[in-house]
C-alpha cells in the first residue's frame, strides 16, 4: 500500500507537467491572427471617474474540480489553491526559504527534530486562529493523500508542543526536508471536521489572502480578498477566472479587454510583444521537456546507443518546431539556475550526427536500425516527436510516430509499454527530487527510463543525509556525470512561458506560482 500510494503521488508529477502543455503555449492549436483591437480595460466593476481598479479578469486551460489542497492535481487547480492557502515557509525562486506562517524554526543536533514557531494571530477564513493542531492535522492528513503522501514520507512523527509550537520529527536526516515543508498547504482542523472530506474538496478555508467566493465548474471561478489577512487586505479585492480551454480564444478575449492576463500563444508571441499595447515578458520555468529511452529494451540498453541518439538531436531545431523557439536548449535535465546541485560542467552530447555515426558502428549498427515507434501525445509533444524522427533517420535510426491517448499515456510509460516516448517534467529546485528518475527505487515510478544504478542509488542517499551545502553539490555533481555519461534520458529543451498583461497592472512572478496578492494596478 505504502508503494502503491508513493507511485500514485509521484506520478501526479507528470500528470501536472502533461497539464501545464495546454496551460502555458500550445503550440499545436489554430492560432488566429492578432487584429486591430486594443485591450481596454474592463469597466464593469469599476467606477467612471478615473478610480483605481481592484478586480482581475483570468481565465483557466482546463476545468477545475477539485480545491482540496491536498488532492487537487491539475496545475490550474493548484494556481487557485495559491490565493487560499498558505505553507509554514515560503520557497523563493533561488531555494531559499522565507517565513510564512511559521516565524522561525530550529533543527536538533542529530537533524532529525525540526520544531517550528507559529505565527500569532493569523485567522483562517472561518474567523478562527491558526493553532499547531491545525499543523498536526495537516501533516496526518498528507500521510493519506496520494499526491501529497511523497512531501511527508520521511515524517515519522508530529507533535504540538504549545498552541504555537510544533515539532515534526523525522525517521532519518533529510537535508532537504525544508523544500517539502513549503509545499504544505495548512488546513483549518475544525472546518475540514464539519465539512467533510468530500465537501471539502469544494469548499475552502485558508490563511491566505483570498477566500472562495463563487465556484461553478465548468464555468468559472472566483475569490475575494480576505479583509483579516494578517499581512494586510490585498490590493486587488475580486479575482474571476473563466474557463476558456481553447487559447485562441482567450487571445481574443484578452484582446478585447474581457482578460486582463494571459499565457500567448507562441504563434502569436512576436505579434502582441511588438504591439506595444501591453506588458509582456517571457517567463524561465524549471520544466524540461526530454526523451525516454526504456534501458529494458534492446538496443536502448547500449550506452553507446544512446549516447548516439542524443548526439543526433538538433535541439536548435526542436526549439523553434515545437515552441515557436519559446524554450532553451537542454544539454541536462536540471538548470543550474534554477535547482540546487544541479550543474553543466558535466558530459554532454551536442548535435553532432557525424559522431552519432561513428557511435553507433562502434556499438554494431553502422547501417542504423529500426526502433519501432516514439509514443507521444498531441500539441507541442507530437512537433518534438516529428523533430526527432527526422533527427534519427538521419543517422540510420527509422522509427514511427505513435499517438496515445492522454489517458493511458503516463500509465503505459511508468509500465515500460514503450520504446522512446516524449515525457515533460518539474521536480523542483533541489537535485535530490531528481532521485525520483534516476534512482532504483523509483522504476515502476518515474523513473521511466528504467535505469538502475547502484552507485547513484548510493549517491543520492549521501545527498540527503549531508547537511553541509558544499558536500552536497559534490555529491550532486557526481551524479550527474554518472548519468550524463550514461545517456539515462535525452533532455531536449526548457519551457517559456509568454505572458501578456494590461498596461496597468503591476505584476510579479514566480516559477513555482502566481501570487496575485503582490499585484496591484496602478
Amino acid at each position: 500500500m505504502k508503494k502503491l500510494a508513493l507511485f500514485l503521488a509521484l506520478c501526479m508529477v507528470f500528470t501536472l507537467a502533461l497539464a501545464g502543455c495546454n496551460q502555458a503555449t500550445d503550440p499545436g492549436s489554430e492560432d488566429q491572427t492578432q487584429d486591430d483591437t486594443t485591450n481596454q480595460s474592463n469597466t464593469d466593476d469599476t467606477t467612471q471617474t478615473g478610480d483605481t481598479r481592484t478586480d482581475l479578469h483570468l481565465s483557466l486551460a482546463e476545468v477545475p474540480s477539485v480545491l482540496d489542497p491536498h488532492y487537487a492535481n491539475l496545475i490550474v487547480e493548484q494556481g487557485i489553491i495559491a490565493q487560499i492557502y498558505e505553507t509554514l515557509v515560503f520557497i523563493e525562486d533561488d531555494g531559499t526559504e522565507t517565513p510564512l506562517l511559521a516565524t522561525d524554526y530550529t533543527v536538533s543536533d542529530d537533524g532529525l527534530v525540526y520544531t517550528f514557531n507559529l505565527r500569532q494571530g493569523v485567522l483562517f477564513h472561518n474567523g478562527e486562529e491558526l493553532k499547531a493542531s491545525d499543523v498536526v492535522f495537516t501533516i496526518n492528513r498528507c500521510k493519506e493523500s496520494a499526491r501529497m503522501y511523497s512531501y511527508v514520507e520521511p515524517i515519522e512523527s508530529v507533535e504540538a508542543l504549545d498552541d504555537y509550537t510544533v515539532a515534526i520529527t523525522l525517521s532519518y536526516e533529510y537535508a532537504p526536508f525544508i523544500q517539502y515543508v513549503g509545499s504544505l498547504p495548512i488546513v483549518n482542523e475544525k472546518f475540514v471536521t464539519e465539512v467533510g472530506d468530500d465537501a471539502f474538496a469544494t469548499q475552502t478555508c485558508g490563511t491566505g489572502p483570498y477566500m472562495l467566493s463563487d465556484f461553478q465548474q465548468a464555468l468559472s471561478v472566483a475569490v475575494t480578498a480576505y479583509p483579516d489577512y494578517w499581512q494586510g487586505e490585498a490590493s486587488i479585492k475580486d479575482i474571476d477566472w473563466k474557463i476558456i480551454t481553447d487559447t485562441s480564444t482567450s487571445l481574443v478575449a484578452f484582446e478585447a479587454g474581457e482578460l486582463d492576463y494571459i499565457s500567448v500563444p507562441s504563434a502569436n508571441w512576436l505579434d502582441i510583444e511588438a504591439s506595444g499595447l501591453y506588458n509582456t515578458e517571457l517567463l524561465e520555468t524549471a520544466h524540461t521537456t526530454y526523451l525516454i529511452l526504456n534501458h529494458e529494451i534492446e538496443p536502448f540498453n547500449d550506452k553507446l546507443v544512446r549516447q548516439a541518439m542524443s548526439l543526433a538531436i538538433n535541439r536548435d531545431d526542436m526549439c523553434l518546431m515545437g515552441m515557436d523557439g519559446l524554450a532553451t536548449p537542454a544539454l541536462t535535465m536540471a538548470r543550474p539556475n534554477q535547482v540546487f546541485g544541479a550543474t553543466e560542467d558535466c558530459t554532454t552530447f551536442e548535435y553532432d550526427p557525424e559522431a552519432a555515426k561513428e557511435l553507433l558502428a562502434q556499438a554494431g549498427y553502422p547501417d542504423g536500425f529500426n526502433a519501432g515507434s516514439i509514443k507521444t501525445l498531441s500539441s507541442y509533444f507530437q512537433k518534438v516527436a516529428q523533430v526527432a524522427q527526422s533527427n534519427l533517420s538521419a543517422i540510420g535510426i527509422q522509427c514511427e510516430i505513435e499517438l496515445a491517448e492522454s489517458s493511458s499515456y503516463t500509465t503505459d510509460c511508468v509500465n515500460g509499454n514503450f520504446g522512446i516516448a516524449v515525457m515533460g517534467v518539474q521536480l523542483g529546485n533541489d537535485y535530490a527530487m531528481f532521485d525520483q528518475i534516476y534512482a532504483s527505487q523509483f522504476i515502476d515510478n518515474l523513473n521511466l527510463a528504467r535505469y538502475n544504478n547502484p552507485e547513484v542509488d548510493e549517491l543520492f542517499a549521501q545527498g540527503v543525509a549531508t547537511v553541509d551545502r558544499q558536500e552536497r553539490q559534490d555529491i550532486y555533481a557526481q551524479v550527474i556525470e554518472i548519468v550524463q555519461e550514461d545517456a539515462v534520458y535525452i533532455p531536449i529543451f526548457f519551457r517559456q512561458n509568454p505572458v501578456a498583461y494590461n498596461k496597468d497592472l503591476t505584476a510579479e512572478f514566480h516559477l513555482s506560482t502566481t501570487l496575485y496578492y503582490e499585484w496591484s494596478w496602478n
